[in-house]
């Protein structure tokens, strides 16, 4: 029986970093939710139409009251920016010793290129351990080079380069995707990024296997 998962699994440095700021941004926004939503309710019946005899004057606004929830929300919410921003940054700058991986989109598949002379269609071969920086470019349309197990997507865009990088953190085969639609066969561009141990890399690289 397949594992049910929530998120896809994490395999690569960054993976843990992002699910972390996911999940904190989805328990604020519930609690946020069910509060605004409980007092809503709360109101709806306390302070529901009365008979005129019944009404209560207009009270003057609390500005301590007032000071708490602007406050609170903004404070929040550059928690969120600051966090976001320090996981945008870190994921892109590659360290100086990134392997280099140059990557084109063309509909309806991606063709990848080693520096070593390596060449994959829909497949990525990566070490273990080993950060790795893939250029990005399209041949056509704009297409997105998405790894979920590695929560890493960039777009590949005609006429310009862009890049990414990242860390996979134990071998295996993960699912890659074009994330943005491309035409009649995007659902068809898909691949994997497989990643193995150094040894088995070199291996592979040479062609040995």
């Amino acid at each position: 029986m397949p594992e049910l998962r929530l998120l896809p699994e994490q395999a690569s440095t960054i993976a843990g970093s992002v699910d972390q700021l996911y999940w904190f941004i989805t328990g604020v926004s519930a609690v946020f939710t069910i509060l605004v939503a409980s007092l809503i309710l709360i109101f709806a019946i306390r302070y529901r139409r009365r008979a005129k005899r019944e009404e209560r004057p207009a009270s003057a606004g609390v500005l301590g009251l007032e000071l708490t929830w602007t406050i609170i929300p903004f404070v929040i919410s550059m928690v969120m920016f600051v966090w976001g921003a320090q996981i945008f940054i870190a994921m892109k700058q590659p360290p100086p010793d990134a392997l280099e991986v140059f990557a084109v989109g063309k509909r309806w598949m991606w063709k990848v290129q080693h520096l070593e002379g390596r060449r994959e269609i829909n497949e990525l071969h990566v070490p273990v351990g080993q950060p790795v920086k893939v250029t990005l470019t399209s041949e056509d349309v704009i297409h997105s080079f998405y790894v979920p197990a590695f929560r890493v997507k960039q777009d590949a865009v005609p006429g310009r380069y862009t890049h990414f990088w990242f860390e996979a953190t134990k071998p295996g085969v993960y699912h890659l995707f074009c994330s943005e639609f491309c035409g009649s066969q995007h659902a068809r561009m898909i691949g994997q990024v497989v990643v193995m141990e150094p040894a088995d890399y070199q291996a592979w690289l040479s062609g040995t296997v």
